[in-house]
């Protein structure tokens, strides 16, 4: 039985047995990010975890263990339903991430400047809607790119997914969340062409999406700030440059093997958001030269497995879907690693698996069920072709 009609099978919309396969050279590099991100929370959350009221040092770490489950559950639940349970629910996914995106200018709460988060009624949880959108995004696009298996040859083929991918990122854009905006989008500009879209009608696209961003920053001033002072580091390191110059001084700390876990000095309220935003800078203090090289090597291992497994998808639906997560985990992490060694201007932007972050994490080990679903189906035909 091939793979596309194994996933047709209604069993209640999950694989069938002869595609329990896991990809592990996927899954093993994943859990080392998770896990490694786990500890490094615990040790940068320490200076937070004891000025909190609460008193309790493993606050943050339980909070971390907590998402991690949820989303290694999401991750497998993904990963065993079938690519066309996902296609046909994915217009309802995207309009559903639509939805939360307005509810959250309206009734989110603000935190760091940012309109990003929305409380689960009757709880505490804070969940943040533009981490599934971009998700929904993805699979919503690849559903109508698929159509097109030659590409998109006109602007009349290629306006819909262009116009999907401006209203989710307009949406994050106005909260105003510019750093998950513009990482959409540059992964959405990736994707696109990957699926057919010419460069020309990319490079259009790009250009409408920068005059946005250029009217976003004349909004909000400290945009502009940000980016002076990545340009003239050495006059404004106490300024706007102040994060930036922090990360920098804790990695060369750090040297070749690090200080030793929980050795860090600037994890003590010299790096602002160091479980989050700053935490490659914290384990580069901690474990070193060696440790921040190690997780480069995992996420370049990640990108190179995730766009092996699109180019050898069962269908085109599902290799878009494996492509479109694949760039956005790949430049969502080549964005933090950027700000972290000053390579560009602070975006806010967490690293996929290792950062602080419920909806982040949840989020992306969703993607990684999305990639293990395609690989399975991919080894499940080469068995049954080999068998044949």
């Amino acid at each position: 039985m091939s793979a596309i009609r194994a996933i047709r099978l209604p069993q209640h919309e999950l694989q069938p047995e002869e595609g329990r396969g896991t990809d592990l050279f996927l899954l093993v590099p994943t859990l080392l990010l998770v896990a490694l991100g786990i500890a490094m929370v615990f040790s940068a959350s320490i200076p937070m975890a004891a000025m909190d009221q609460s008193e309790d040092i493993f606050r943050y770490l339980k909070r971390e263990l907590l998402y991690a489950t949820l989303g290694l559950a999401a991750m497998w639940g993904v990963s065993r339903l079938s690519m066309d349970f996902i296609q046909r629910w994915a217009g309802t996914v995207l309009g559903t991430a639509i939805g939360l995106l307005v509810a959250v200018l309206i009734w989110g709460i603000t935190v760091n400047g940012a309109r990003s988060w929305l409380v689960i009624p009757g709880t505490s949880i804070r969940f943040q809607p533009s981490e599934f959108a971009k998700v929904a995004l993805i699979i919503a696009t690849a559903r109508y790119l698929a159509k097109f298996p030659l590409g998109l040859p006109n602007w009349r083929r290629a306006a819909i997914p262009f116009l999907m991918l401006g209203a989710t990122a307009g949406l994050i854009a106005v909260e105003p969340d510019m750093g998950t905006a513009a990482v959409l989008v540059a992964a959405a500009m990736a994707y696109f062409h990957i699926a057919g879209a010419k460069l020309s009608h990319v490079l259009g696209a790009g250009a409408i999406g920068l005059a946005g961003a250029a009217l976003m920053a004349l909004r909000h001033p400290y945009m502009i700030d940000r980016w002076l002072a990545w340009l003239h580091r050495s006059e404004l390191q106490h300024e706007a440059g102040y994060q930036a110059t922090q990360s920098l001084i804790a990695l060369g700390s750090g040297g070749v093997t690090g200080l030793g876990y929980c050795g860090s000095v600037w994890k003590y309220f010299y790096l602002p958001a160091a479980i989050t935003d700053s935490i490659l800078a914290v384990i580069g203090e901690e474990l070193g030269l060696v440790a921040t090289w190690s997780i480069v090597a995992l996420f370049i291992f990640l990108i190179v497995r995730g766009m092996t497994i699109a180019a050898g998808a069962s269908n085109r639906f599902s290799g878009l879907v494996a492509a479109g997560v694949t760039c956005l985990l790949g430049v969502q992490a080549l964005v933090n690693i950027a700000v972290a060694t000053d390579c560009m201007p602070p975006t806010g932007v967490p690293l996929p698996f290792v950062s602080y972050g419920g909806s982040s994490l949840l989020f992306s080990l969703v993607g990684i069920g999305l990639l293990l679903n395609v690989s399975r189906n991919r080894l499940t035909e080469a068995r049954d072709t080999a068998a044949s």
